[in-house]
């Protein structure tokens, strides 16, 4: 008979290359880390929002820049013009071909949301393209129907592509089911994978009823790129969630299950009121319209 392996021996060996592994890992982390801040000056200087990791109260600060932008300011898509020879007078009279019009994310979608994954991605590659970013995402409370503390993000996308140069893009993932939600709070989750994912509806009227209370997707994407529409997908990208990072913001080991059901909050930090008030200011809430204008005022006096 062959001798039993040594359990003890072989326990021993594999938590010290975990342990070794982690210490260079953290090791190399850190190091990248130090370019952080000079990357995302470089960013806002470009007119893009950052889209390396930071602190989560400065995450939660852009998250709600970015909500705002895409309620308050809108997005641009495509709109096809007629080319059908039998068009009406008016519509001949109209440019042809493709033209950029400006559209919200409608109140109504948020307002059925049960979570929001926010955050700003760089890609970037000839051929071969990548992508990387961070944010935050938050959840509806079932029992209140408030929306929860953020809980930090990493994102990756690797993947064919035709983008020459870099791209920076934001991106507000509406998630409409609480069984899509819970895809997210795993520590990854892969977009177009456990759950899939539409680009999201921006008509009015029947055509934002339709599709809000019929077709509705598990999740649905609104994606820009310095104010322009960002032709891309996020199938693919890959969401990480940052226990580290939760971890040293509230104060203890904390899982994103236990904060996006209403069990976290940081006190100290007034960015997590103002990504709050700009989620129910985008719901339609009126008065928190007020108190997000006054935040952001208060924000750009203060920097």
């Amino acid at each position: 008979m062959y001798p039993k392996p040594s359990t003890t021996t072989d326990q021993n060996a594999w938590s010290k290359t975990k342990g070794l592994s982690k210490r260079g890992f953290d090791k190399a982390w850190n190091a990248l880390d130090k370019l952080g801040a000079p990357v995302n000056k470089l960013s806002n200087k470009l007119g893009s929002e950052a889209f390396w990791p930071m602190t989560i109260d400065k995450e939660a600060e852009k998250a709600a820049r970015i909500l705002r932008s895409f309620c308050k300011d809108g997005i641009y898509l495509d709109k096809e013009r007629p080319n059908d020879p039998r068009a009406t007078e008016k519509q001949i009279n109209e440019p042809r071909g493709k033209q950029k019009v400006l559209q919200k994310i409608p109140t109504e979608v948020i307002r059925q949301a049960k979570g929001l994954a926010i955050f700003t991605t760089m890609r970037t590659g000839l051929w071969f393209s990548g992508a990387g970013g961070s944010g935050v995402l938050v959840a509806r409370i079932p029992e209140t129907g408030e929306w929860s503390a953020p809980s930090g993000i990493l994102l990756h996308t690797a993947g064919l592509g035709f983008l020459a140069g870099i791209d920076i893009y934001d991106c507000v993932v509406v998630i409409n089911t609480y069984e899509a939600l819970q895809a997210f709070t795993k520590i990854r989750c892969t977009l177009g994978g456990e759950v899939s994912a539409a680009l999201g509806p921006v008509g009015m009227g029947g055509i934002l009823e339709s599709e809000v209370h019929k077709r509705q997707a598990p999740i649905w994407t609104y994606l820009k790129s310095r104010g322009f529409y960002a032709g891309v997908q996020v199938d693919g990208t890959v969401v990480v969630e940052r226990t580290d990072e939760n971890e040293r913001f509230y104060g203890r080991k904390i899982p994103a299950q236990e904060i996006l059901t209403g069990r976290a909050w940081n006190d100290q930090f007034e960015s997590l009121k103002m990504l709050r008030n700009t989620i129910k200011a985008a719901e339609g809430d009126h008065s928190a319209d007020v108190a997000v204008s006054n935040q952001f005022a208060q924000t750009v006096v203060h920097r």
